[in-house]
């Protein structure tokens, strides 16, 4: 379960932020997660939710979006939807390594007061 040392990482990120902008409370926490991180949701809102106990981020909507996974194809140009198991182009039937999106995993919001 991987999720909990990520929404340590992440707590570490936010806690700097309540520092540097001399946050008191955080009301949403937006997420940007990409589908081919196997990041398990319920187990990181478990977590999330678990770590913002007694904090700053207690109480805090915690929005997750998940980034769909693409690839560039190196032969016609193409930009497409991949898994772990297909990176075949659609358009031209060429196999690309190229991924454009799919491994984001960033805190794209944070709102406090």
């Amino acid at each position: 379960m991987h999720e909990v040392s990520i929404t340590a990482d992440l707590f570490e990120i936010i806690e700097e932020n309540i520092t540097l902008h001399k946050l008191n409370k955080i009301s949403k926490v937006g997420l940007k997660i990409g589908e081919m991180t196997c990041l398990e949701e319920s187990a990181l809102r478990f977590s999330f939710e678990a770590f913002s106990k007694d904090t700053a981020v207690e109480g805090a909507e915690l929005i997750i979006e998940r980034v769909k996974a693409t690839a560039l194809c190196s032969q016609c140009g193409d930009v497409y939807g991949i898994s772990f198991y297909n990176k075949i182009c659609p358009q031209c039937s060429s196999f690309s390594n190229d991924v454009v999106t799919g491994y984001e995993l960033f805190i794209d919001t944070l709102e406090g007061e």
